[in-house]
């Protein structure tokens, strides 16, 4: 069965076939070399063997270094603010002090191994301790997409790109329950409030403030908190009943400073058209009444959206004040 990214196919006539950049044409343009094959694996064995000659043939292209790499990928490739940032944190804080200037076609399976073990085991820049596993695969999925960017672009051929990703077991996500969100989470909002029927959010629309309007967002609409805190008045549609989440704010470290940085969601699925429950939209309503469209719902500037952290710590003072333990 043949993978994504491997340019390897089943022929018509039962046959495989495999293609590898030969050379390129002086607009830069590709020109590709095809190999075949009775099985898939023998087809791929022809393949690796034709860029290995052309590496040998060429060794000059192969002699670019990791952080090299990077810069001919983020140059040919779109990706967000914030992944360019953490790419460029994750090569400068870690992959280059542990590999230095060396190159990239000279990286071995059992070096990047030995490399996400030193992360798992000592990784952490304060040095206590090592870091998540997590982190420890994205940094492996960085660097096998960056040797695979040099195997395609600069028949650069390495023995790292044989070395299986990490396993990362994703951790069980913790829920409020029933009683916690209507019982007990918003009673300390009105004195003498002490029972919300479940369900009945029409029950507590007199007694929420931005902050609980963020938590209830993400409770009934499931917004993620940069979401909510990116949220303008003109993504509601109050005719329709929907809002529409477009972008995303993210705090992170930029030419040295750290600063709120507005950009589009975690994923292109993530931008979608969330209905509202009925009750949810009146209280929008409510507190947008004197808003510019353009402002922010969490702020009500038009220029300045709400720090996630804000957010984040008002949820946890709201949790202490309810006596609800907090997840995650």
């Amino acid at each position: 069965m043949s993978k994504y990214g491997e340019n390897i196919y089943r022929r018509k006539d039962g046959r495989w076939e495999a293609r590898y950049i030969f050379t390129r044409l002086p607009n830069g343009k590709a020109k590709y070399k095809s190999v075949y094959g009775k099985t898939h694996d023998i087809a791929k064995e022809k393949q690796l063997a034709g860029m290995l000659a052309l590496a040998k043939e060429e060794a000059s292209s192969c002699d670019l270094t990791v952080k090299e790499l990077l810069v001919q990928y983020l140059a040919q490739t779109d990706v967000k603010t914030s992944t360019r940032e953490r790419y460029w944190f994750m090569l400068e804080r870690h992959i280059i002090p542990y590999f230095g200037k060396t190159p990239a076609s000279k990286l071995t399976t059992k070096e990047l191994s030995s490399f996400l073990l030193h992360l798992k085991k000592n990784g952490r820049l304060d040095g206590k301790g090592g870091l998540s596993a997590k982190t420890v695969r994205d940094m492996a999925v960085l660097l096998k997409t960056l040797l695979r960017f040099a195997q395609r672009e600069y028949r650069c051929v390495c023995d790292a790109l044989n070395m299986k990703l990490p396993a990362c077991t994703q951790k069980n996500i913790e829920v409020l329950s029933e009683q916690e969100v209507f019982h007990n989470y918003f009673g300390p909002f009105n004195e003498g409030f002490q029972y919300v029927k479940a369900g009945d959010i029409s029950a507590l629309t007199e007694m929420v403030d931005r902050h609980t309007c963020a938590v209830m967002l993400a409770l009934h609409a499931g917004l993620r908190v940069g979401e909510v805190c990116a949220l303008r008045v003109r993504d509601i549609d109050f005719m329709t009943g929907t809002i529409q989440i477009c972008r995303s704010v993210q705090r992170m470290t930029l030419n040295g400073k750290s600063q709120l940085l507005v950009q589009r969601p975690k994923s292109d699925s993530s931008e979608r058209i969330v209905p509202l429950h009925s009750e949810l939209l009146l209280l929008l309503r409510k507190i947008t009444a004197n808003m510019l469209p353009d402002a922010y719902v969490m702020t009500g500037s038009v220029d300045r959206p709400m720090d996630p952290r804000t957010c984040q710590y008002q949820f946890a003072v709201l949790l202490k004040r309810c006596g609800i333990r907090h997840r995650g």
